[in-house]
């Protein structure tokens, strides 16, 4: 589904409320059915994300013999593993919901987590742009990861206590778990890349 630009900007402005402790942060959200299936729709904006993460998965070497956005097995992929951090979290999220009996609940989760994981993926690929340009080397970029990790935990367990009513302790677990989730994905992506490449 489409996502409108104005859903746009009001999930944007309730991520960055959810940033800022600001009360009244989730009105921001469209947690309907639609909008569940729309926070899905919305990975399309992390396409920005998914060219830098191509460009460092080929290398300069790559870069200067051949275009960028090709028929192979890096773009499968980089792509493929994006999709997969997109959709398993939600997928892991309806048996522990169910566990919790916190079913009710789930979309309001997913529709906010969803929009947290692009806004993820976009802030995280910044260090990779500025290691793609030769603006920053691998050790700077990696500790601007961390550190811009660190925040976007901050707020994934924001909108986990919010959503799902968890106290803190538990929430972070839950972000951790989720990230956890998410970071696997994201490594059997590259090796993927790496072992097809070897």
């Amino acid at each position: 589904m489409l996502v409108s630009v104005d859903e746009i900007g009001r999930s944007l402005r309730g991520t960055a409320d959810l940033l800022n402790g600001r009360p009244g942060a989730l009105r921001r959200f469209d947690c309907s059915e639609r909008g569940f299936w729309r926070s899905f729709g919305a990975i399309v904006l992390a396409a920005p994300a998914v060219v830098i993460a191509l460009a460092l998965e080929r290398g300069p070497a790559d870069l200067g013999r051949a275009p960028l956005l090709r028929p192979d097995h890096v773009t499968l992929a980089v792509i493929g593993g994006t999709l997969a951090c997109f959709l398993s979290v939600p997928l892991a999220m309806i048996g522990v919901t169910r566990r919790l009996r916190l079913t009710a609940l789930y979309v309001p989760f997913v529709v906010v987590t969803n929009w947290i994981l692009i806004v993820a993926f976009l802030v995280l690929s910044v260090p990779g742009l500025m290691l793609v340009l030769g603006l920053s080397t691998p050790g700077l970029a990696l500790m601007q990861a961390v550190a811009f990790a660190v925040v976007l935990l901050r707020v994934h367990a924001t909108a986990v206590r919010q959503t799902l009513g968890l106290a803190g302790p538990a929430a972070a677990l839950m972000t951790l778990a989720c990230a956890g989730i998410v970071a696997a994905v994201a490594a059997g992506a590259h090796a993927l890349v790496q072992s097809a490449g070897g």
